[in-house]
């Protein structure tokens, strides 16, 4: 666990001091400079670009992070496995952009009468996702490197700091939201160039096919897990942005921008979990390849008690002051707030689930992940399309929490009946409880009017309680070894060294 305890602290720092420049994004700048429809413009765009991305990249992404370490030899040039990958991705974007065109006509007879101002800015999503597309690429190209921290880095803090000098330009009327839109397109392609000239910095960018047959070889088992992994992967897209686009056509775009905002919200919780999957992936891979079946359990078993600490300590400080954030945005945000939380409850379940996604996947079961997310991506349309004419977007918000409930309840069984792995120990049980616990002592503080004095309160009591009992139990070794490393006090010293 050292290396993913090391590289994943280094990409949660980097994430979180993101997540406060993206707050001051998302819930400052964006919800009081831009209109709700505005707002739901950009959010949408940007989910629609992610699927697109990920439509052309035909499970390329996933095959190079499962496959890597099968080619990984600098001297060799990595057998030219960057090259071919990434003409395969090329030609998959090509294909999807003329589809793209193509389609044009029913997406305006689906989004035209709610959301007509997402009809006005079709064709920027074609940038946008091309940028996504190769990013993305060079990002599990690095992973399989092991070079993690680069390229979090680049997406969680640099581009926050360049949408924020984007969104502040808007504010103070240097620019018009047309230009706005433009800049913010231009700031995506821009974190692209910058990890491509990482790449060549590390001098690993291998853009000759070479003369090795390796890939040659390998290049059938590519190809069949990519597309098996692509619709896998495109389903769990499906089910992550269904609801969003959904609410874009059947509500509105404002009401769109305003759920948009409350997931990423929402999200804060699992960028540490962002931050552990990017290291560990690549980790799974090799411990397939070298059939280290314990290593990987004793992954399984930490990244599922860490994902509750971290994920418990986010809940419970979001939900308990979320009447406080909302004072931050326009009195209209308000209605989301039960959106918030059977989103935040459905996170957490995710993040408690550990990385049984991953197992399955870089297995050689990895066809059955396919099926149990063709049933949930039928499950969530169907579910949305009961739940918003009747809840609106809270009914969206009870579809995602059901979809990622079950969707992890079938990845665990599958783990648990093909691989006989669980990831829960006693400590996890306990970690549950004292969110519990927590959680209703601080609901009986008292709410004050100064929303500056009410978040530093209940935050101070969360922090004080919550992270006391975790490190005075010593539930998590890295945790307290953490702690320990920082503070260098032997009181949080772990029983022993992980």
């Amino acid at each position: 666990m050292g290396i993913v305890r090391r590289e994943s602290i280094k990409m949660t720092i980097a994430a979180y001091a993101g997540a406060a420049l993206g707050y001051v994004n998302k819930i400052l700048l964006f919800t009081n400079f831009l209109t709700s429809e505005q707002l739901g413009l950009v959010n949408i765009a940007t989910n629609i670009s992610v699927v697109y991305a990920q439509i052309s990249a035909l499970g390329m992404i996933s095959g190079l992070l499962r496959f890597f370490p099968f080619f990984h030899e600098k001297e060799k040039k990595h057998h030219g496995v960057i090259f071919w990958l990434g003409i395969i991705i090329m030609v998959g974007f090509l294909i999807t952009s003329a589809c793209f065109i193509a389609f044009r006509g029913a997406v305006m007879h689906y989004f035209g009468e709610n959301s007509p101002l997402l009809i006005d800015y079709y064709y920027y999503i074609i940038p946008l996702a091309l940028a996504a597309l190769y990013f993305n690429f060079l990002d599990a190209y690095l992973r399989s490197l092991l070079k993690t921290v680069v390229a979090t880095v680049l997406n969680e803090f640099v581009n926050r700091l360049m949408v924020t000098a984007c969104v502040s330009l808007y504010a103070f009327k240097l620019v018009d939201f047309h230009q706005f839109v433009i800049l913010y397109i231009i700031c995506n392609c821009l974190l692209t160039i910058f990890l491509l000239g990482y790449v060549v910095y590390l001098k690993q960018l291998f853009i000759t096919p070479g003369k090795s047959l390796r890939f040659r070889r390998f290049f059938k088992m590519i190809m069949v897990y990519s597309f098996f992994t692509i619709l896998s992967i495109l389903g769990a897209s499906i089910i992550n942005n269904v609801d969003s686009l959904m609410i874009a056509s059947k509500l509105s775009l404002s009401q769109a921008g305003i759920y948009t905002t409350i997931i990423y919200v929402a999200t804060v919780m699992v960028f540490p979990y962002r931050s552990l999957q990017k290291i560990a992936m690549p980790l799974i891979a090799r411990y397939w390849k070298e059939r280290d079946m314990n290593a990987m359990e004793v992954l399984y078993k930490k990244s599922a008690l860490i994902n509750m600490i971290t994920g418990g300590i986010l809940f419970l400080g979001l939900w308990l002051n979320i009447d406080s954030i909302f004072k931050f945005m326009p009195a209209e945000f308000s209605q989301a707030k039960y959106a918030f939380l059977y989103l935040a409850l459905g996170k957490y379940f995710d993040l408690a689930t550990g990385l049984n996604g991953h197992i399955t996947i870089t297995s050689k079961k990895y066809k059955y992940d396919l099926w149990f997310t063709l049933l949930l991506v039928i499950l969530t349309v169907i579910m949305n399309l009961v739940f918003i004419p009747i809840y609106g977007m809270t009914g969206a918000s009870i579809a995602a929490m059901i979809s990622l409930v079950l969707y992890n309840l079938l990845r665990l069984w599958f783990v648990q009946y093909n691989f006989k792995m669980q990831p829960y120990t006693l400590d996890c049980l306990w970690v549950l409880l004292i969110t519990l616990a927590v959680w209703g002592i601080v609901y009986l503080i008292p709410n004050f009017h100064n929303k500056f004095v009410d978040i530093g309160v209940k935050s101070t009591v969360i922090v004080v309680l919550y992270g006391g009992a975790v490190l005075l139990f010593k539930l998590s070794e890295d945790v307290n070894q953490l702690v320990y490393s920082f503070t260098k006090m032997k009181f949080f010293a772990p029983h022993k060294e992980s």
